[in-house]
């Protein structure tokens, strides 16, 4: 039960009067600012103003592209790149923010670079570099925030290389198993690495692996919808629902319990069974309003036994990973 749910309940059971009530809630710090907020909120703010910063450097870069020379901007970067790093270094209070920061201004180094000679690299390979080349920085710090942006760099290389080997193979009308694993086996790996490396080794915690997986469901999901829409018949539908349940049953088991993984799997195979059940029910002329009851009953149905067997598999697990 919720505390402040409690102690409204403790008020009304003793019929306590205002002021008890009052002297209650103050003992229960119901009115006080979260521990947490205070412990996370200058750390948070801090990896947002790295975050912007960076940003800010490479727009304003971007913007100011016809008024600074060459010289000045490699200049700036290479300055920005230098000095977050040393800082990193020197400032253990403040590392983690300026270690973002260095990472993403490596990356407004490394796409600077390819515009001003043209080298003819493909974007996924910007990328890759990207990823390579800052691995050692990301080892080095070992923390969740920078292990998520490097995630993003290199996921977003995996499937930029994807898209380049199979010609978008998102927007084809027939796709094949092997178009697609580009899309989500390296973020399935990346995931497992995350989940089974020695985090005293990486340092990653749990947010690394729910990008990771994100990533992979998200293209486990697209891969079956393309498949269950195209025109002609693939067969991959049923063996993305296989891949979906494989996962659901695997991130169950307590080895690898995720609640937030596990919460998108079942909102990936609720989505995906919905479909289906669309496709088949609207495809028959006749009775439009008919299947779509249906379908919302069954939706509700399934989102219901979904919510009750993932809150299930928590309890069995003691809530473990739940934050």
């Amino acid at each position: 039960m919720n505390l402040r749910v409690a102690i409204l309940v403790l008020a009304e059971r003793h019929n306590l009067a205002p002021a008890a009530g009052r002297r209650l809630r103050q003992l229960a710090a119901l009115d006080a600012p979260p521990p947490s907020l205070l412990r996370y909120l200058p750390f948070g703010i801090a990896v947002l103003a790295a975050v912007l910063a960076g940003l800010g450097l490479v727009f304003w870069v971007a913007a100011n592209w016809e008024a600074l020379p060459r010289s000045a901007r490699f200049a700036l970067l290479q300055a920005m790149v230098a000095a977050t790093l040393l800082g990193a270094w020197r400032l253990p209070a403040a590392r983690i923010p300026l270690a973002l920061l260095g990472f993403i201004a490596c990356g407004g180094l490394f796409a600077y670079f390819g515009q001003t000679y043209q080298t003819g690299a493909d974007p996924w390979q910007l990328f890759a570099l990207w990823a390579v080349l800052t691995l050692p920085l990301v080892l080095a710090v070992r923390h969740d925030v920078l292990w998520v942006a490097w995630t993003i760099v290199a996921l977003t290389a995996t499937q930029l290389l994807a898209q380049a080997q199979t010609n978008n193979w998102w927007w084809k009308n027939d796709i094949s198993l092997i178009d697609s694993l580009g899309s989500w086996v390296p973020a399935l790996a990346l995931a497992l690495v995350f989940k089974f490396a020695p985090r005293a080794w990486t340092g990653a915690g749990a947010w690394p692996v729910r990008l990771s997986m994100i990533y992979a469901i998200v293209g486990v999901a697209t891969m079956a919808l393309i498949s269950l829409f195209s025109a002609s018949d693939s067969g991959f539908y049923p063996l993305a629902l296989l891949i979906v349940a494989t996962l659901a049953f695997a991130f169950s088991r307590r080895a690898l319990f995720d609640i937030f993984v596990l919460s998108a799997l079942g909102l990936a195979a609720n989505g995906v069974l919905v479909c289906g059940m669309a496709q088949l029910l609207l495809g028959v002329r006749g009775n439009e309003i008919g299947a779509l009851l249906l379908i919302g009953l069954v939706s509700a149905a399934l989102l219901a036994g979904t919510v009750k067997w993932i809150v299930h598999v928590a309890r069995v697990h003691g809530g473990e990973h739940i934050v």
